[in-house]
């Protein structure tokens, strides 16, 4: 079996790709993930609600990721 030595990384390999330090989403990138992210956040919100079927842990978990889903939108707006 030969083996062949090569610096650069092949196609598909895992090698990560380093992004320059000042890198900004563009406008329309950071809408449709700050929305999608609010949306899941609130959609979790809603399934927690007292009258929703499910146990109270379970929505008290339901709680919790909703709230992790909205601070998570607003910080992909802000950066």
């Amino acid at each position: 079996m030969a083996t062949t030595s090569s610096s650069e990384p092949r196609p598909g390999s895992d090698a990560q790709v380093e992004l320059p330090q000042n890198y900004k989403d563009c406008l329309a990138c950071r809408v449709v993930g700050s929305v999608a992210l609010g949306g899941v956040g609130i959609y979790a919100l809603n399934q927690s609600r007292a009258h929703a079927p499910g146990s109270v842990v379970g929505k008290r978990i339901m709680a919790g990721l909703g709230v992790c889903f909205l601070v998570a939108s607003a910080l992909r707006w802000t950066k």
